[in-house]
């Protein structure tokens, strides 16, 4: 396999969670120091980031990539000199991401659309659709919680004609222990966020949006991704443990659902679990990747491969507002796994022919057979290496 200064750049990510682009006026006002962080609390932007292994790691790879001093003046000024839709279209093929799946639920006022990034950007571009967001939307147009989760479903069974899939922010609002509420106490909940307004943070109503969402997702055969693990602080992590979700998983009448586990950390360990005992669940590293430090990174796959098998984990870039963080999370994305593959044959896990079966599985064949493709937007496959012995 490749060495660790250029690894595995031949082969393209299919980058299955991310989110859209700043507009450009927003991108040459906002300090870089906020993409390098989950936080927004002031001092931690200003005094602490700046501290941090991810940002420090990352002003090196910037100022390689613009050819300038690694000092932060120097960084934004190599990058705000240049034309930002070239930038874009120059990193992303830079990243070697072969095909991009957004979710539209982030910022939507403030991020490019799924149609402009398709327009703007030099790959296949595919909505996933947030739950949560689309339920915030309706919930001024309705005056039952019946007619509410009616109008939901209705509204993901014709999204989910194009979509890639669906996603669930639940572990930001109330956690992953999902209830099955009374239809009495989902009307209470529905007349107490009306009152209430703003986010929607009602447990019984929110539980019972996800579970018609998980009903439509298991129906259309469509994925429905979990944000598991850290997040900002607006997430409780004690809530966020993707073993909450066995009542989920467990589910008869879901059966048939694919979920796929994102972010993870620190939960990756269970997350491993999860997907090695059941059969409809994946895990994705993306946001472990790259935002922690290199042996937690490296620590984090080793662990997802403890006892997840290879075909069922993804790797993701959940980049968002600049180019640059999709060009980092790839590329340490290859790195990552082209030192980890290399022990796992060095220890006899793999032979080194399953080693590269393996990293092809990971970057790209893992997410692009899970996601079904709808016609118009099929990516350009690789051409995967033979199967490698019994590693099928």
């Amino acid at each position: 396999m490749s060495n660790d200064l250029a690894p595995l750049d031949h082969l393209p990510l299919y980058d299955h969670h991310a989110h859209a682009l700043y507009h450009e006026d927003l991108w040459r006002a906002a300090p870089i120091e906020g993409y390098f962080t989950e936080a927004y609390d002031p001092q931690i932007l200003e005094r602490f980031v700046p501290d941090t292994l991810f940002y420090r790691r990352s002003l090196r790879d910037l100022a390689e990539l613009y050819g300038c001093e690694p000092r932060r003046e120097a960084v934004q000024a190599a990058r705000l000199g240049r034309d930002y839709p070239e930038l874009c279209t120059d990193l992303f093929r830079r990243a070697n991401i072969g095909h991009l799946l957004i979710d539209d639920g982030f910022s939507p006022e403030r991020l490019w659309s799924v149609a402009q990034s398709r327009e703007r950007l030099p790959l296949p571009v595919r909505r996933v659709v947030r739950t949560e967001t689309e339920l915030q939307g309706l919930l001024p147009l309705h005056d039952s919680a019946t007619a509410l989760l009616d109008a939901l479903e209705a509204q993901l069974r014709e999204a989910g004609k194009t979509a890639a899939g669906f996603k669930s922010i639940i572990a930001y609002r109330t956690g992953l222990d999902l209830t099955r509420p009374t239809g009495a106490d989902v009307e209470r909940s529905f007349q107490r966020a009306r009152t209430a307004g703003g986010k929607l943070t009602e447990k019984p109503l929110l539980d019972a949006a996800l579970w018609r969402t998980l009903h439509v997702a298991a129906e259309l055969d469509l994925p429905i991704q979990f944000h598991t693990g850290y997040g900002d602080p607006d997430l409780d992590l004690r809530l966020a443990n993707p073993l909450h979700l066995r009542g989920v998983i467990e589910a008869p009448e879901l059966r048939s659902l694919k979920i796929v586990l994102l972010h993870c950390y620190p939960f990756v360990r269970e997350a491993g679990y999860l997907a090695s005992v059941y059969g409809g669940v994946y895990l994705d590293l993306g946001l472990t990747i790259p935002y922690t430090s290199v042996a937690a990174m490296r620590t984090s796959l080793h662990e997802a491969l403890h006892l997840s098998p290879v075909s069922k984990l993804l790797i993701s870039t959940d980049a968002q507002r600049t180019p640059e963080l999709f060009w980092l999370a790839a590329r340490w994305a290859r790195r990552t796994i082209g030192t980890v593959l290399r022990q796992t044959a060095q220890d006899g896990d793999l032979t080194h022919a399953e080693a590269d079966w393996a990293a092809e599985r990971l970057l790209w064949f893992n997410a692009a057979e899970l996601y079904p493709e709808v016609a118009g937007t099929e990516p350009e496959r690789p051409v995967p290496a033979a199967e490698a012995g019994t590693a099928k």
